[in-house]
């Protein structure tokens, strides 16, 4: 039985924060060299949980890992105030940000608040950028004009202008073809969440730069990405499907359901599997190891809420058990 819940202010924020307080997958498709300008454009709010929606994609294997379940965990270490860290869900469904009376007890119990990432209004023409060739490659020529036009037909009104799309990175296809799956006119948790720390006051601090991500989603091979934004439009019913049985298993705090709900889609086809094992090390498992070395100075003083998308606690190489290896204490308190 779930526990009453409450909700957030739902105060916005006037600055563009970017990262874990951003709309889940809202309004890339709008992003042009024009908006990417503006001081509450597109890019600005959705930027890390851009990379969230990539890592839906990923088909997690289904042995048993550490850490299955819980969304709150409690941090312990003699002689400072416990933190806490919080996976989110980056999406706006009244369900999930609807908080649980001990996740907003935990927030208001602290006076630090760390998220993925904290962007800057300058940050967003960068992130419009990075998504873009500029060495004369095209999307066409690598998808192939049959899948770019099945591409453009899926993007409908959503879809940027012939040259913004014909020089689009395959990830940041990727992420404007995710984008249409968790658009919605409401904040999401993330985002509530960073305005409610910005009214308490509370010092606030992003645990990833706008390079490094930018330099997380390069990094995934060509061919990687090539090979799940061709399964993206492939199957885009089955990316659909996948929206409600996500937000129940987080509702569940099910940890291992979030991994795995996609293992069927591509269990008959180790090709896939293989470049989904890159998503994930490159965009979960190291960007995690990142985050816990932010981590390190700020959870020495104690009293630090952290929200991250689930994604990044679950597993022997999730976030709660790299801290745990650090010595501290963790109970699971929702």
């Amino acid at each position: 039985m779930r526990a009453t819940a409450r909700p957030l202010s739902r105060g916005r924020s006037t600055v563009a924060d970017g990262g874990a307080g951003a709309a889940a997958c809202a309004r890339l498709t709008r992003l042009t060299p024009q908006n990417a300008r503006r001081g509450r454009s597109a890019a600005g709010r959705t930027f890390a949980p851009l990379v969230f929606a990539i890592a839906a994609f990923i088909a997690a294997t289904s042995r048993a890992e550490p850490f299955d379940s819980g969304l709150l965990w409690r941090l312990d270490r003699p002689g400072v105030a416990p933190s806490y860290v919080f996976g989110t869900l980056h999406s706006a469904d009244p369900r999930v940000t609807t908080l649980a009376p001990a996740v907003a007890q935990a927030f208001a119990a602290c006076r630090s608040f760390a998220m993925e990432i904290q962007l800057s209004d300058a940050d967003e023409a960068l992130f419009f950028e990075a998504t873009q060739f500029d060495d004369g490659r095209r999307l066409e020529a690598m998808l192939g004009s049959d899948v770019y036009a099945s591409l453009r037909r899926i993007l409908g009104d959503d879809a940027p202008g012939h040259e913004v799309l014909a020089r689009t990175k395959p990830w940041a296809a990727l992420l404007r073809l995710a984008a249409p799956l968790a658009a919605s006119d409401g904040p999401t948790l993330d985002r509530m969440l960073f305005a409610a720390a910005r009214k308490r006051r509370m010092s606030i601090f992003g645990l990833e730069l706008p390079d490094e991500q930018i330099v997380a989603l390069d990094a995934i091979p060509l061919e990687t990405q090539l090979a799940l934004l061709r399964h993206a439009i492939e199957h885009r019913s089955a990316l659909e499907a996948q929206v409600e049985p996500t937000i129940q298993a987080w509702l569940d705090r099910d940890l291992a359901a979030l991994s795995r709900i996609n293992l069927a889609s591509v269990a008959d086809d180790p090709a896939l599997e293989r470049h989904q094992a890159l998503l994930t090390r490159r965009i979960v498992d190291d960007r995690t190891a990142l985050m816990v070395y932010r981590l390190y100075l700020p959870l020495r003083a104690g009293g630090v809420f952290v929200a991250v998308g689930a994604m990044h606690l679950h597993g022997a190489q999730g976030m709660l058990a790299q801290l745990q290896k650090q010595g501290y204490r963790l109970r699971r308190v929702y």
